[in-house]
């Protein structure tokens, strides 16, 4: 446990006196008015001198209901007791027309001492008083003024005071700042931003400025502008007369403290370190490297710390330290090698507003340091972590930096520049030799470099192996999509840095279909830039778009084709050297035989694009996306479905062991595992191994989508009970009309028809899904020989209303189905057909129905062009290629036996349900 002595201080009692005599009263108009915002008062003023700011705060707010009695009836008050006193000047309830005293009555604050943050290493000497106002209740207004003095021992006569002007919708009956200062000094203010004020008023010897809130509500900006835009409206009042002299008054503090002893301690760090390397920049990066690594972060606030500096001897002798302390110790270490080095104040937020504000100190919350080598500037961060040779060239995106030095320094610019190393390297092997169709085996590589690679080098030191493929899993979202990891391992490279996360494991192919052509995507970064800046209001059209970074990531895929790549050819630019909207683009490709190699590289840099260019940098980003590169596969390539049984099984031999391993070594209560490999057997038409897992996972966590997925592995196989089982258990669960008319159309294809329409009378069917109902029942009832009925159903949905392409698919699919028990059904068919086919948004299904009534027509041509237009859209879709078949072999053509073996390897049931059609293959 880390303990800290604390002077003890005059300020740390609470002084009870009366308000100072240059504060002007304010008075409460109506303590009884229960109309007008709650907050009835709110009065900041502010005194500047003799080298001290008293600010004071007078506050009236009413108590309106029991959210705001628990919420106002706990005053905290805060101070830094090194820095000067708390005044309690008054603490009143007003009641009724009364006026209750509570400091006349005896109330005393509370004094305690809470390190709030100290979980994150933060000590900031605040002293809270704290009081429980007694006797609080709805409809009283609670008044208390009280002030706070500051002598900042850093800043000697110099002050420095700001205040906060809340805007609407924030509601304040009476909001005003009032700040003061002698008429002979020299202070300068500044208000903003949307706020105007008058010059300040000469009254008795003082000059007064004056601020009323709530200001007007401000209007909105576009989410991309940069931060100085939408920074808060304050006023600004400080005694610098500008940056080189805010400069020159803070750098003795450092300049000081910069010194380390010439033996022992740092100074034998600084001489090892020379002795290692004789680079100056290498050694820059060891003493940083030394500063954040064996010194660790503490804010000590106390006794002046917050602008003093910790003596750089005494941090390195204590090991701990915050940024000023840090930069200070290495600060004096690079000084000492010769380098170049100072401490520079920073923001890290909002930096970009910096040269447009009062100079003050209180405008910055970090300090780094600037090291120039060679001629350039590097920005070295002792509180951060992981720094390198690799990444020391990186410039954070702080925008300004103020050196503190003797003679004094003005803002100084930290330009952006292209990260030399990237914070990320993805490199995965992609094997998808089996086949296009057929799984992928991926090892994917992920290092990450500098500050990212900190959470690695964490789990790897705890050697927790949960912990570790829970890492993997959510640091590798999407990798292994519709797959399983199989194995992570996790290192940690401290010399450079770099953290590493490697994944075996298998996924869904790595190729899509689309209209007949079989390709896999190849840009990575390249291809999802995106710039979608919107400056088309008005007022918004002269705001520049900030950029983010800086941030470097590089991703490199081998891809093992099939076949050896015979007849797989590539198509777009592989070689990319571009920018566009602050970012860097640069791919690179190269195939040796059955392996294609890319890398895509992106760096994104931290700054602004002005209004007038956003046109032009829309067109570099959606250029970019738009420059298409993939692989395209042959047109005869196999699918999964044309390999025989044999041949599968072989081909997906890699990845069907990769899916055992993932369960034997996956924890008891861990189904993700047995379910990717239960849905690897379904897609691979292993149904019955599908079951199986299907059935432990349902025995640890059931779903509904689950027992629906099981339920339509049974179906392939023709196991109706099964599927029916699995179809009440889903609708117990999610009792909702989809899955009640799949359960409904199972109940009546096993004759239990009454059953089936009793359960579609119970649906609580949206108007939505009446067509859907009405194609169940038709289907219900002509299975149970009851056609003549069903088809009614179906017409009478189809003329009750404009027919939707839903309910003319099912009277397109009830004619071509039903066709020898209504002769009369197949007169209008194809006209059906065809308006159900040309209204239809995607129209694999309706051209599907349509094909089975030019089959029954005798129409056999036509139902064929149709059928291989199908299969164009939906290839999967197994009726349809059995379908087919049985056309092409009624024409002739030997082929279709082909089709009927491939449809009966993706469902075996199909032979079952086409005969009881009447349809069968003339083989």
């Amino acid at each position: 446990m880390l303990a800290i002595a604390a002077p003890v201080l005059a300020g740390e009692t609470v002084r009870y006196e009366r308000a100072p005599e240059w504060v002007e009263p304010q008075s409460v108009l109506s303590a009884s008015d229960t109309k007008g915002p709650a907050e009835v008062l709110l009065v900041w003023q502010h005194r500047l001198e003799d080298g001290q700011v008293h600010s004071f705060r007078d506050r009236a707010v009413r108590i309106d209901n029991s959210d705001s009695l628990t919420s106002e009836g706990t005053l905290q008050l805060e101070w830094m007791p090194d820095k000067g006193d708390l005044f309690v000047h008054s603490l009143q309830i007003l009641r009724d027309g009364a006026t209750i005293d509570l400091l006349a009555e005896g109330e005393k604050f509370e004094i305690i001492r809470r390190e709030r943050d100290l979980e994150n290493r933060l000590l900031d000497g605040k002293l809270t008083a704290t009081l429980a106002v007694p006797g609080l209740r709805q409809g009283d207004v609670l008044r208390m003024s009280h002030s706070v003095t500051v002598r900042d021992q850093a800043l000697g006569k110099d002050m420095q005071a700001y205040q906060y002007l809340p805007s609407a919708p924030h509601r304040i009956g009476t909001g005003m700042m009032l700040a003061s200062w002698p008429a002979d000094l020299d202070v300068k203010w500044q208000a903003g931003p949307d706020v105007e004020l008058a010059e300040p008023e000469l009254k008795g010897g003082y000059r007064w400025l004056r601020a009323d809130f709530p200001l007007p509500k401000r209007d909105n900006l576009p989410g991309d502008a940069p931060s100085r835009y939408s920074r808060a409206s304050m006023v600004r009042m400080a005694t610098y007369e500008d940056w080189r002299d805010l400069s020159r008054s803070m750098a003795p503090h450092y300049i000081a403290a910069a010194n380390i002893a010439r033996s022992g301690g740092a100074s034998a760090e600084v001489s090892r370190i020379m002795a290692a390397s004789a680079d100056p920049l290498e050694r820059a990066a060891m003493a940083t490297r030394i500063v954040q690594d064996e010194v660790s972060y503490l804010l000590d606030g106390l006794d002046g710390g917050n602008y003093l500096p910790q003596d750089a001897y005494d941090t390195w002798a204590k090991r701990y330290g915050d940024c000023k302390a840090k930069s200070v110790l290495l600060t004096a270490m690079l000084r000492r090698m010769g380098i170049a080095a100072d401490p520079v104040l920073v923001t890290t937020r909002g930096g970009d507003a910096i040269p447009e504000l009062l100079p003050m100190p209180g405008n910055f919350d970090h300090m780094i340091v600037r090291a120039n080598i060679g001629g350039t500037d590097y920005w070295l961060d002792g509180t951060s972590t992981a720094t390198r040779l690799t990444n020391i060239g990186e410039v954070p995106a702080f925008h300004y930096a103020l050196p503190l030095v003797t003679e004094g320094a003005d803002l100084v610019p930290m330009t952006q520049r292209a990260q030399p190393y990237p914070d990320n390297i993805v490199e995965i092997q992609l094997d998808q030799s089996a086949g296009f169709d057929l799984p992928s085996i991926i090892t994917m590589t992920n290092r990450f470099a500098g500050v990212s690679s900190a959470n690695i080098k964490n789990f790897v030191d705890s050697a927790d192996e949960d912990a570790r493929r829970e890492l993997a899993r959510n640091m590798v979202p999407g990798t292994m999509d519709g797959g399983q990891i199989v194995s992570v391992d996790l290192d940690y490279d401290d010399d450079a840095a770099v953290g590493t996360i490697k994944v075996v494991g298998v996924a869904m192919t790595a190729f899509a279909y689309e209209r007949g052509e079989i390709s896999s995507d190849l840009k990575i970064l390249t291809g999802n830039g995106q710039f979608t800046a919107d400056r088309a209001r008005a007022a918004w059209r002269d705001i520049p778009v900030a950029t983010s970074g800086p941030r470097r990531q590089r991703w490199t895929i081998a891809m093992t084709l099939p076949d050896g790549g015979r007849d797989y050819r590539i198509e777009g630019e592989g070689n990319v050297d571009a920018a566009a909207a602050n970012t860097l683009y640069r791919r690179t490709f190269r195939r040796d035989g059955a392996v294609l190699t890319v890398s895509d590289d992106a760096t994104w840099m931290a700054g602004e694009i002005a209004a007038e260019d956003i046109p032009a940098q829309k067109q570099a980003v959606l250029a970019l996306a738009n420059a298409d590169f993939r692989v395209v596969a042959p047109g005869d390539a196999k699918w999964r479905w044309d390999y025989s049984e044999d041949e599968l099984t072989r081909r997906l031999a890699p990845a069907a062991r990769l899916h055992d391993r993932a369960v034997a070594e996956a924890d008891e209560d861990d189904y993700n595992p047995l379910l990717s490999r239960a849905r690897f057997a379904a897609t691979y038409f292993d149904y019955e191994r599908a079951m199986a897992d299907y059935a432990r996972v349902l025995g640890g966590e059931p779903t509904a989508d689950l027992h629906l997925e099981r339920a339509l592995a049974a179906s392939a196989i023709g196991l109706d009970e099964s599927r029916l089982a699995d179809l009440r258990a889903a609708y117990d669960l999610q009792p909702d009309v989809d899955i009640g008319t799949e359960l409904a159309v199972q109940l009546g294809a096993m004759g239990r028809t009454e059953e089936a329409l009793d359960l579609l009378d119970a649906l609580p069917a949206a108007q939505e899904a009446l067509d859907t109902v009405a194609g169940s029942r038709a289907e219900i009832l002509a299975g149970a020989g009851r056609t003549e009925e069903g088809f009614r159903i179906i017409s009478e949905r189809v003329a009750a209303r404009d027919a939707s392409a839903a309910i003319l698919n099912e009277d397109c699919w009830f004619r071509g189905r039903f066709a020898a028990a209504i002769k009369s059904a197949l007169n209008d068919a194809l006209e059906i057909c065809t308006r159900a086919v040309e209204s239809a948004a995607h129209a694999a299904a309706p051209m599907d129905s349509r094909a089975l009534v030019h089959y029954r027509l005798g129409n056999l041509p036509q139902a064929l062009a149709d059928l291989d237009e199908v299969l164009k859209l939906a290839p999967a879709q197994g009726s349809s290629r059995y379908l087919r078949g049985v056309v092409r072999l009624e024409e002739g053509d030997r082929g279709g036996k082909a089709d009927i073996e491939a449809a009966l390897r993706q469902w075996p049931a199909l032979r079952d349900t086409f005969a009881e059609w009447g349809i069968e293959p003339k083989i």
